[in-house]
This record gives structure tokens, C-alpha cells and sequence, in this order.
């Protein structure tokens, strides 16, 4: 090899070395902003952050525990009581140009959840006050929800134009053909029902806005609200905070939302 070649290849030895050397640059860390009702706050999943004051997110919620394992950068906004308004005005300001991963999961509350809970869902109700509560709910899923969740789901978009946003659906809160005071079987089938149609809505707008659904529905199969022998994964209703009534209990988070949600991100 001619001199000057053989001087320029000993030269480039030190920087070849220290490139073979230098550690692969790290991954990004994931910038997530979890927004949403009590389901994405965690809420009946216990551990909350006093800081949260009555939005009662806790660290066992599916947004906490896939933020710890990823070792995300994590916006928690999630409120108990959140409608899809409550989140376009007070949770997505919060929510930063530059974050990767969104997850949403509302809509129960503008369907007056709790009051088709107290109306169905407890042993002195009857059929006819029950039914004509889920009559109206489902009135509003067929005639409000499209245009409030399509709302929604654009404002999203807007705060967020980079992230992966999922979307998540609600389980079905009751198990079926077993024997509970909470309500007839009939009934429980009813209100399932409704969960399934509010899925089904939610699958289809977040799909036309170019987000993942996450469906929850299979896996929590057999661990609804009366299923006995110690497999519930969401509580009946809770006397001492009844705020915790009909929510994924740290289990339901775990093995319930957290496998879907995080298969999506």
C-alpha cells in the first residue's frame, strides 16, 4: 500500500474503534398522556394520589402501571366523573404538541351512568323504572354520542397531531346466569346489552378517526359484577364509597385493561 494510503487508514483506526465503542443511542422516552373518566383513572383499584384530590386516580390504573413499565413520561388526567366535554376542556389543554401516546376512555358518564346504575343495579328497583332509564340511554347513544365522541376524538387529534392514540371500550359490568341480589338476570343481560352498544360506537368513530380500539369486553368475561367464588374484577356496589361502585377493581385494571390497552401501543 502506497505511504499516504497506509497513513490515512492507520489514522481512521481510532475512530472506527470509538464508533464500534459508543453505546447505541437510547430510545426515546414515550411521552403519554392518559385521558379519560374513573375507568382510566383507576378508580376501586385503591393506591390513589392524594394529589388528585376527588379525580381519584390511582397508581394501580392501567395508565400508571403501562407509564412504570416503559418507563413513559406520564400526563394523568383522568377524573372521576369525566364527560366527553370535561375532557376537551379541562384534561386536553394539559396535554403537550410533543406527546407520543394517547389513550382515551369516556363516554359512560354522558350517558347517565350512575343513574342508570342506581335505577337497575340494586334490589328494591323495579323492571319498568329500569327499563325506562336504559330506554333513554340508549336514545342518547344512538342520537348524541356519535357527535360528541367524533368531537372529541378531533380535538384530540389537534392537541396531539404525532401521538398513537387508543382508544378504549368498557366491559360488560355484570356476569350473566348466576344467582345475585344485585339484580335479575334478565335485567343484568339488559345492561350488559347497553355496554355492548356503546362498544360497538366507539369502536366505530374511533376507527374512522384513525385510532386504535382496545376492547376489553373478552377479558373481562366471567369476572363481572355477581360472579362469585372470589372472580369478580368489578365491584357491586360499595356501601362504605360508593364512588367505587361498578368500577375494575386492581385486578380488572391489571389483567383487564392494561393487556389490551398496551397490546395497541
Amino acid at each position: 500500500m502506497p505511504r499516504p494510503r497506509l497513513l490515512a487508514a492507520l489514522a481512521a483506526v481510532p475512530l472506527l474503534c470509538a464508533a464500534l465503542a459508543a453505546p447505541a443511542s437510547a430510545a426515546p422516552t414515550p411521552r403519554y398522556a392518559a385521558l379519560g373518566d374513573s375507568y382510566a383513572a383507576g378508580v376501586a383499584a385503591g393506591s390513589y394520589d392524594p394529589a388528585s384530590g376527588d379525580c381519584r386516580r390511582s397508581s394501580r390504573g392501567y395508565p400508571a402501571l403501562w407509564a412504570a413499565a416503559h418507563g413513559a413520561a406520564l400526563t394523568d388526567v383522568a377524573c372521576l366523573g369525566a364527560t366527553t366535554e370535561d375532557v376537551r376542556r379541562e384534561q386536553l389543554p394539559k396535554v403537550g404538541a410533543d406527546t407520543t401516546v394517547v389513550t382515551v376512555t369516556v363516554g359512560g358518564n354522558d350517558l347517565g351512568f350512575t343513574a342508570a346504575a342506581t335505577d337497575c343495579l340494586q334490589p328494591l328497583t323495579t323492571d319498568a323504572r329500569c327499563n325506562r332509564t336504559l330506554d333513554a340511554t340508549e336514545h342518547r347513544i344512538d342520537e348524541e354520542m356519535p357527535g360528541r365522541l367524533s368531537a372529541l376524538y378531533d380535538a384530540v387529534r389537534t392537541a396531539a397531531p404525532a401521538a398513537r392514540v387508543v382508544v378504549t371500550g368498557y366491559p360488560r359490568l355484570l356476569q350473566t346466569g348466576t344467582v345475585c341480589l344485585l339484580a335479575t338476570d334478565a335485567r343484568r343481560q339488559r345492561f350488559n346489552a347497553l355496554a355492548d352498544r356503546l362498544d360497538e360506537l366507539i369502536r366505530r368513530q374511533s376507527t374512522a378517526h384513525g385510532f386504535a380500539f382496545a376492547d376489553v369486553r373478552t377479558a373481562f368475561d366471567g369476572h363481572g359484577a355477581c360472579a362469585g367464588g372470589g372472580e369478580e374484577w368489578i365491584n357491586g356496589i360499595v356501601l362504605a364509597r360508593l364512588w367505587e361502585s361498578f368500577h375494575p377493581t386492581a385486578d380488572g385494571q391489571a389483567r383487564g385493561y392494561l393487556p389490551a390497552v398496551a397490546s395497541l401501543m
